[in-house]
């Protein structure tokens, strides 16, 4: 009969065994990624993007969903973010653009969560040099201060334009909440020149521009007139007397070319001027439903 050292001696070599057997996946997914993103510079898909959040949210969904035992959910999803953010800097140059006003103000903890330990970050003061910086090329992914809930300046207005590349809202961070001592309860929009794909839950921002004396009341009833429904009403800026254009958040994927958007946009009493649709993310694990 083992002795209870020999029973212990046997759980380590088992857990040897585990580790190794993990490693060996995880080295195996690698060579897999790898391969898919050669596929897609190779091959005739016309999409290479170093991050498809979608995508990334989806695995993520998915894991949390099949998980049992007392390891914590948030914490294999943590794992998963490390690893799909290496991987990315392993399939090619990858880094990201943070806002960070002053030291410790937690963007830059949340996006190191997100996008790896290790990912190359650079941190400006200022929300319009964030952009600025993906738009230049400098940086993969812009993560910037959700909108009216610091004194930053206004980033989203500039979301709404035509300029090239085209930048959206591609995520909310922290997709799995907040680690300790890490942001605690900040949040975050990430942005990018990628387009959304749908993942089953979702959340699209919309860019309104209506006559100044549209209240608030009216705006939601137009958009329910309209088939859509205001989630979040995130902040407004008048960029002209007789003008204010509203940022909203409403539920599902949403494009420009949604026949919703399309019948707000045409409406009879002209009150609407025009809508945007300046991104869309998948909804993250913690926000309330």
């Amino acid at each position: 009969m083992a002795t209870d050292d020999q029973q212990l001696e046997a759980l380590r070599r088992e857990v040897d065994a585990i580790d190794d057997a993990l490693h060996d996946l995880l080295m195996r997914r690698t060579e897999a990624v790898l391969k898919i993103g050669t596929h897609k510079r190779d091959g005739e898909s016309d999409e290479f993007v170093l991050t498809r959040p979608g995508r990334e949210a989806t695995v993520l969904r998915r894991l949390v969903a099949r998980h049992r035992g007392p390891f914590p959910s948030d914490v294999v999803a943590h794992i998963w973010r490390e690893i799909i953010g290496t991987l990315m800097r392993v399939q090619g140059p990858f880094s990201v653009a943070v806002f960070m006003p002053e030291r410790g103000s937690g963007y830059l903890e949340i996006a190191r969560d997100h996008y790896g330990s290790y990912t190359e970050t650079v941190s400006y003061q200022a929300a319009g040099r964030v952009l600025k910086a993906v738009a230049e090329g400098a940086a993969a992914v812009a993560v910037l201060p959700l909108p009216g809930e610091t004194s930053a300046e206004a980033w989203w207005p500039a979301l709404i334009g035509d300029a090239k590349p085209r930048m959206q809202v591609v995520a909310r961070l922290p997709f799995c909440g907040p680690g300790p001592g890490r942001g605690g309860e900040i949040e975050a929009f990430a942005v990018a020149p990628v387009a959304p794909e749908e993942t089953g839950d979702d959340r699209s921002l919309l860019a309104v521009e209506t006559r100044s004396e549209v209240s608030r009341t009216q705006l939601n009833a137009k958009l329910a007139n309209a088939g859509l429904a205001i989630l979040h009403y995130w902040d407004a800026r008048s960029f002209a007397p007789d003008a204010r254009v509203h940022l909203i958040e409403v539920g599902g994927l949403v494009v420009d070319s949604d026949p919703r958007i399309v019948r707000l946009a045409h409406g009879n009493d002209e009150s609407v001027r025009y809508v945007r649709c300046i991104g869309a993310y998948a909804t993250p694990l913690h926000c309330p439903r």
